[in-house]
């Protein structure tokens, strides 16, 4: 092992290598490993005892966990029971924290799922269904597939049917109550798997349909398609949420940063006009026209929402930042400059920032629109966080 202090990065990056070493052995040796399990993990383990890098319990353990995930996905054998428990048990047996058998279970439930065995991919995931909102689906989503599909595995009746999609709505019904984070066990192979995409959607739009009235669904659906890069299903779920929960900012907060980032101002600038209507008294819709207002070729627009901000007494440091901005993006160097000396004048415990921007933007930038997009980006997190708006 090696001696002193070892960067985290080093071992993930060492580690990731050796995954992908691994990855590509088990790929050519599918059916060796199958039938000689113990060795096989036991070989693991010892390539992370001579990884030359000290590897923390927890990343031992969950490069335990996707190990299993892929030999379970090229496995020949994963439709046998005794099997896939065997190995789960001998996997769980090579963690230096033995009671993580999370992510060992979830391999195997989600290789059920895929093979069509909801039953046995459920009694792996029940432990499970109540620590992480994508598990919890999916679990629902093995007796929503009993009841839609059927199944020929052991234990299945055909009579149960209708008690299958009981099942699924009464677990779907506890999700909404406990409302667990999202991705707290299923993590890793798990976040790359894009087969795993249907059972989550397919119970998100569920859920919705079942439980109209519980807007954390809409939630973490708007949550699993920002990290999916999703649009489709983002805008779905915006939709809905901005139909049934018309008085709820979150919606209209995601709906205009998509609008936004997609570069549609008009339409932006159509979310801000309704926001201000149905939240006068809130600083949100005004910061998002200003925010807006830099990049519309018009200077009414800009003027506009400078008159709503005064009114409404927005911090004078937050004003000073955006005209500075407002001025730099125009390409006003001068008036940036004086807009930037006010501000250090004015608010001189936060010269520490007026400082950084002068320095970031000063004389003539290599690339002026690299420039541009770098003092949007941060003069738009500081007044955010100045202004205590919610990311998203």
């Amino acid at each position: 092992m090696a001696d002193g202090f070892v960067p985290g990065v080093v071992v993930s990056n060492q580690l990731e290598r050796a995954k992908a070493e691994i990855f590509s052995f088990i790929e050519s040796n599918a059916e060796a490993i199958d039938e000689n399990f113990p060795v096989f993990f036991g070989k693991i383990v010892t390539i992370l005892d001579r990884a030359g890098v000290p590897v923390p319990d927890t990343v031992h353990d969950e490069f335990i966990d996707a190990i299993v995930y892929r030999v379970f996905t090229v496995s020949k054998r994963a439709e046998d029971a005794r099997f896939v428990n065997r190995a789960c048990e001998i996997a769980c047996g090579m963690k230096r924290k033995k009671e993580r058998k999370a992510g060992v279970h979830l391999a195997a439930a989600v290789r059920l799922m895929k093979l069509g065995m909801p039953l046995a991919a459920a009694a792996y995931l029940q432990p499970y269904r109540r620590h992480d909102a994508a598990v919890g689906l999916w679990h629902a989503y093995c007796y929503y597939v009993l009841y839609k599909e059927g199944s020929t595995e052991p234990g299945y009746s055909a009579a149960e049917r209708w008690n299958y999609l009981k099942s699924a709505r009464q677990y779907i019904e506890e999700l909404g109550q406990l409302r667990p984070g999202l991705q707290r066990l299923a993590r890793g192979e798990f976040e790359q798997d894009l087969w795993l995409a249907e059972p989550f959607w397919v119970m998100v739009f569920l859920a919705t349909e079942w439980i109209p009235e519980n807007r954390w669904f809409l939630e973490v659906g708007i949550l699993q398609a920002k990290q999916e890069k999703n649009e489709v299903a983002l805008v779905k779920m915006l939709q809905i949420g901005l139909i049934r929960f018309s008085g709820d900012m979150l919606f209209y907060r995601e709906a205009y940063h998509l609008k936004f980032e997609q570069g549609d101002l008009g339409d932006a600038l159509g979310l801000i006009r309704d926001m201000l209507q149905r939240f006068p008294a809130d600083p949100e819709p005004v910061y998002y026209g200003l925010r807006t207002a830099l990049y519309l070729p018009r200077e009414g627009e800009f003027n506009e929402f400078r008159t709503l901000a005064e009114g409404m007494q927005m911090p004078g440091h937050v004003l000073c930042l955006i005209d500075y901005a407002y001025a730099f993006i125009r390409g006003r160097q001068a008036q940036a400059t004086l807009c930037l000396d006010e501000f250090h004048r004015k608010y001189p415990s936060l010269n520490y920032y007026s400082d950084l921007l002068r320095f970031v933007t000063a004389d003539a930038p290599a690339s002026r629109e690299g420039a541009c997009r770098a003092v949007f980006v941060s003069v738009d997190h500081f007044c955010r966080r100045m202004l205590k708006i919610a990311e998203t």
